[in-house]
């Protein structure tokens, strides 16, 4: 049995209309407006938590009101995603430069 290239080209081409579309209809259905009232729900609930201690006299540290919404995604993934990027773009610098330094040589 022989993969043919148009069935790979398709299949990819499929996933890619397929992912857009999903991403659309997220997009559309107000899933990232959702995410950002969320956000400000509970940045409003730390302001009155932080004035109801501000009015009871209470020690105040900006630490107790600030939500820590750092993820960390590194991971093998990541990192060989990183070095293959850093591959390539040294292999297209190097790449350009010869082929410069060629016509370089050809014009003078």
């Amino acid at each position: 049995m022989k993969i043919k290239p148009k069935k790979i080209f398709n299949t990819i081409v499929f996933c890619l209309f397929a992912l857009f579309v999903s991403l659309y209809f997220a997009s559309v259905n107000g899933y990232y407006e959702y995410q950002n009232e969320e956000k400000t729900k509970i940045t409003e609930e730390k302001m009155k938590e932080f004035e109801e201690d501000l009015k009871n006299g209470k020690n105040i540290d900006i630490k107790d009101y600030l939500t820590e919404d750092n993820k960390n995604y590194d991971n093998k993934v990541t990192e060989f995603g990183l070095t293959l990027s850093d591959i390539v773009n040294n292999g297209i610098l190097h790449g350009l430069e010869r082929t410069f330094n060629i016509v370089e040589k050809l014009i003078e």
